[in-house]
């Protein structure tokens, strides 16, 4: 059975100290990159099995968590699903983009799965937050 699970995003307050910790607990390098001006730091799928980063967030204290993101093949058909049963919209269906080198805007495939997409945020009917990733 295929994962719905395709990309696990863990906050951090300490991205270098982070970085090095993962390293270390799990005997693999990072790619550290800067994606949305914010410092990301990215496993590997063949090293832990999925997909995901470190991301620095501002103030960050723990508590929030991992967010995860599952792959819905149609995105506005999943996000009516969410609304239909209890779920709410926080965050309209947004392409994803990156900077080059150049720090300029560009469209082009990302690092989740190397093409063109699209993700929401949402809140499942306990008031969790999940997001939701689509190439439509």
């Amino acid at each position: 059975m295929k994962s719905n699970i395709l990309w696990v995003e863990i906050p951090v307050s300490n991205f270098t100290r982070a970085v090095t910790f993962y390293e270390k607990v799990l005997e693999t390098k990072l790619d550290v990159r800067t994606v949305f001006d914010k410092p990301m730091a990215f496993f590997k799928k063949e090293d832990i099995g999925i997909k995901g980063s470190l991301v620095e967030v501002e103030n960050y204290s723990g508590g929030n968590g991992v967010k995860l993101i599952f792959h819905a093949d149609i995105l506005h058909s999943a996000v009516q699903r969410v609304k239909d049963n209890g779920g709410q919209v926080v965050s309209l269906p947004t392409l994803l983009r990156q900077k080059n080198k150049n720090g300029e805007t560009i469209i082009g495939t990302n690092l989740i799965d190397n093409q063109v997409g699209y993700y929401t945020e949402l809140k499942d009917s306990e008031g969790n937050n999940f997001y939701l990733y689509s190439h439509s």
